[in-house]
């Protein structure tokens, strides 16, 4: 039981991710419209059984001060709350990452660029590397992320965390805009 409650909240806060690394990149979501989206497929080893999924974000509203995206996962991890975004700030990524769960804390470990190939396309990465602490269930993860500016949304390309009792990957598989 405690194996699944790690691996939801993993799950939770690894859905919430947006944009770290991007500290200085003001906010990338300024320049979003409604039915803008990308799709990442998510691969997920949990005490030795592997799941797989795909996660759809999309922007569902918009105005001058915030962006509302939609974060949908089949098979479906239950409904989720809208994300807004506030545009009115600089996007704060870390707090961004660790999402609602005030007892999360993000250490950073280290910084870099890097070219990354998904699929067909190769991008210019930043990526951001760190430990993700869960205070109220003593478990952490190692966290690294990769991020495009020529990614919509947040702009992740890839992720990964590993801990002691769940592994999990995310890869960019496409991105557009819905009428």
């Amino acid at each position: 039981m405690r194996a699944t409650y790690v691996a939801s909240v993993a799950v939770a806060l690894v859905l919430s991710a947006r944009a770290p690394g991007q500290e200085k990149a003001g906010n990338q979501y300024k320049d979003a419209k409604v039915g803008d989206y990308v799709t990442y497929k998510m691969t997920m080893t949990l005490m030795g059984k592997d799941h797989e999924a795909t996660m759809k974000e999309t922007v569902t509203a918009k105005t001058d001060k915030e962006v509302t995206v939609k974060s949908v996962t089949t098979p479906s991890k239950g409904e989720r709350k809208p994300h807004k975004i506030d545009l009115t700030k600089a996007y704060d990524p870390v707090a961004d990452f660790l999402g609602e769960d005030k007892d999360a804390k993000f250490a950073k470990s280290g910084a870099g660029e890097e070219k990354v190939k998904v699929g067909d396309k190769t991008y210019e990465c930043h990526w951001i590397a760190g430990k993700v602490t869960f205070g109220d269930i003593k478990a952490d993860m190692d966290v690294k992320m990769w991020y495009s500016k020529s990614v919509p949304l947040s702009g992740m390309v890839k992720m990964e965390a590993k801990g002691d009792q769940v592994n999990m990957r995310f890869e960019l598989t496409g991105s557009g805009h819905e009428k």
